[in-house]
């Protein structure tokens, strides 16, 4: 009897876990080289500062930036003809912006979502990924646009990288944006548009309350500038990057780079607050508490209503 013979993981399979690896190691390297330039005391400050406003408007500009996503999904995905419903959407962009956020990666929620669309819609791995990537590059070009109108006052040479970026996610989206009428790609524009209004008011927020009142037009520089570092791919959920470039976008403007600390931290700590719905969507979609909702329902309607619209509405 021969024995089983194993296969051995292929290159792209190794990939995943050496670039967690790094990037785990690029969070701990950038935040340990903050810690010991600056101390602790801008990161103190940033928590010391969250409020219970602040985790109310997070919560909201997170409901305004979820929703906005999930009309850009849909619409992209009505390209590919397999449109989820408005609940659908809004449930698969909080749970996998939830995951993005505590996963190293960033993308690992996106996977999954782009695997429960095909699943539930029956659509080809070419619609299913060209859908979400898609919404992902839309959203990324407004992103990167944006930096580079802030660091356009400060240095020609970052403003061109940033709207290179923004031209390069553009092309790479646009063989999903092509598949939609002018219209929608019109309303995709306005709806990352107000995703990142939505975003950038909860950095204003957390600069507020860490760093004192700034002047809008600085305000809106630096969200666009902290926004755009969480890119950079050193970090996990955008620590150690976003903290490392808004220190510098705040001495460039004329503030001290704890103050730069203090709010990236902030508004690290007030995303973390605007995802946390996806953790409870996630939690509540497992099997045992779908079990578990299952019998509660039994015991409240009697088996009967299992068939009928009110357990099904649980």
């Amino acid at each position: 009897m021969t024995a089983p013979t194993r296969t051995a993981p292929t290159r792209s399979g190794r990939w995943p876990p050496i670039i967690a690896g790094l990037q785990v190691a690029g969070f701990i390297l950038v935040l340990s080289f903050l810690v010991h330039t600056f101390g602790v005391a801008p990161f103190a400050a940033a928590a010391q500062a969250i409020n219970a406003g602040a985790i109310v408007i997070a919560l909201l500009c997170g409901l305004t930036a979820t929703w906005a996503q999930a009309e850009r999904w849909r619409l992209i995905c009505g390209g590919y003809r397999a449109m989820p419903t408005a609940a659908e959407a809004l449930f698969q962009c909080y749970t996998a912006s939830f995951l993005n956020s505590v996963l190293p990666g960033g993308v690992a929620g996106d996977a999954a979502r782009a695997v429960r669309h095909k699943t539930s819609h029956r659509t080809s791995w070419t619609g299913s990924i060209g859908s979400v990537a898609g919404e992902r590059l839309s959203g990324t070009v407004i992103v990167f646009f944006a930096a580079g109108l802030a660091l356009s006052a400060v240095d020609r040479v970052p403003a061109a990288v940033a709207f290179a970026l923004a031209a390069a996610a553009a092309a790479a989206a646009w063989p999903s944006l092509r598949k939609l009428s002018a219209n929608d790609v019109a309303a995709v524009a306005a709806l990352s548009w107000i995703q990142w209004a939505a975003l950038a008011f909860m950095f204003w927020t957390a600069a507020s309350l860490t760093s004192g009142e700034l002047p809008l037009s600085h305000a809106g520089a630096l969200a666009a500038i902290c926004l755009a570092s969480m890119f950079i791919p050193l970090g996990v959920g955008g620590w150690g990057p976003r903290e490392a470039a808004t220190a510098v976008a705040f001495v460039a403007f004329g503030y001290p780079a704890g103050a730069g600390i203090s709010a990236a931290t902030g508004y690290g700590l007030l995303a973390l607050v605007s995802v946390l719905p996806g953790a409870v969507l996630l939690l509540a979609s497992t099997p045992l508490v779908m079990q578990l909702r299952t019998r509660i329902c039994r015991s409240l309607h009697g088996r009967k209503v299992l068939t009928g619209a009110g357990c099904g509405q649980l």
